[in-house]
């Protein structure tokens, strides 16, 4: 890592960049090996996989923190240069989630229907014995669910559609969306009944949905981020190596080693060594080097959330149609999971060329309508939401 003056911080797409590969690993592992303790004679490099490839909640917490940081920073932002509006907020962090999530469920569709058809089985059926699938996959594709998805309601309405589980996080990242900038503009603010609607719909459905309190914690400690970023700006100059990086990473290692040693489930034990790590990276000013690395983080960061929506329901086909059932993890399983990451990586990074990619033109496009255009003095700068699931 080297210092550099540039204010992207390409170390945080790096960190986006490993949560999103995580996630994929770990449901790779699920759905298509046999589990620890059914794997027969294993060696030292399998037990290491089994235990390095099962962080994919984690990685989620990760992107909890990130998101709050980017999305909440461009809240934060645009409020103190007086550019903040909620019309153009939503329509920039809608369009962020749909231009993905409405292609992805269509592919989610697409494939389980396949699988169903081709296959069906314990896998589709839930029986399979993986951690990962324990629904009838069947009853998850109807247009009540694919509605409900579409209102970010999956695990508070109704389950996530079809096979694709991941999709639990993204109604969290939704809430966390309106909540943030509800409150917030009501503290600012403190009068006006647009304000208080606000707040007093998110403060409803807080109450209405409160297994969402404790991931919107972690959300708000990437907000904290921010505001320690601007009362302690990032120091200019270091010689030598980012000590109070290098020190809270090695604590944030040792933190995920023993949430898996010690099967410790409160997500704010990795949590807050995490946002302790983020704050040295960005108070320290670290950048990747050299040169290639920052362009590999960047890139593979750019398509992370096409990564996250779309593979698992793949993974999932791939499973029962091509195998029929988890196989043991050695050589050759080895194989088989180095090509259906690359598979995964490469099937994801489709989807974000034809979607993704497209969504500054989507909203520029959107903007051009007159009810949603912004006066010459709004327009400012926006936080990148890079850091974000979606």
């Amino acid at each position: 890592m080297a210092l550099t003056g540039k204010q992207h911080c390409d170390t945080l797409d790096l960190i986006r960049a490993l949560a999103a590969g995580a996630v994929c690993v770990s449901h790779l592992r699920n759905l298509m090996f046999v589990d620890y303790r059914s794997s027969a004679g294993i060696g030292l490099a399998g037990k290491a996989f089994y235990f390095v490839s099962n962080y994919g909640h984690t990685a989620v917490i990760v992107f909890f923190l990130l998101s709050g940081y980017f999305v909440g920073g461009s809240v934060l932002r645009q409020a103190e240069a007086g550019t903040w509006n909620w019309q153009r907020y939503l329509t920039e962090r809608m369009s962020r989630l749909w231009i993905v999530l409405i292609p992805a469920l269509l592919l989610t569709m697409f494939w389980d229907r396949m699988g169903i058809a081709l296959a069906g089985g314990p896998f589709y059926l839930g029986t399979e014995g993986t951690f990962d699938q324990q629904i009838n996959v069947a009853s998850h594709l109807g247009a009540a669910t694919l509605a409900c998805n579409l209102a970010f309601l999956q695990t508070l309405a109704c389950g996530t559609y079809g096979s694709n589980g991941p999709l639990w996080s993204l109604a969290n990242e939704f809430w966390y969306y309106l909540w943030f900038p509800a409150c917030f503009v009501l503290l600012r603010q403190r009068r006006g009944f647009g304000a208080f609607a606000a707040a007093a719909f998110a403060l409803a459905t807080m109450i209405a949905f409160p297994s969402l309190l404790s991931g919107f914690g972690l959300w708000l400690l990437g907000v904290v981020l921010v505001v320690l970023e601007k009362r302690f700006p990032a120091r200019r100059a270091r010689t030598g190596l980012p000590w109070f990086t290098l020190a809270s990473g090695a604590v944030f290692v040792a933190a995920l080693v023993c949430s898996r040693l010690f099967v410790w489930s409160n997500d704010w034990i990795v949590g807050v060594p995490c946002f302790i790590f983020l704050r040295c990276i960005l108070w320290e000013n670290v950048r990747l080097h050299p040169a290639p690395l920052s362009r590999i983080a960047i890139r593979f960061s750019g398509f992370s959330y096409s990564l996250y929506l779309t593979h698992f329901s793949f993974i999932l086909f791939v499973a029962a149609v091509g195998f029929g059932q988890r196989i043991q993890f050695d050589a050759r399983g080895a194989l088989v999971l180095l090509g259906m990451l690359a598979l995964c990586y490469v099937y994801a990074y489709a989807v974000y060329l034809l979607f993704e990619r497209n969504t500054k033109r989507v909203q520029r496009s959107i903007q051009k309508f007159r009810f949603l255009r912004a006066t010459p003095a709004q327009v400012a700068p926006h936080g990148g939401s890079r850091g974000s699931i979606g």
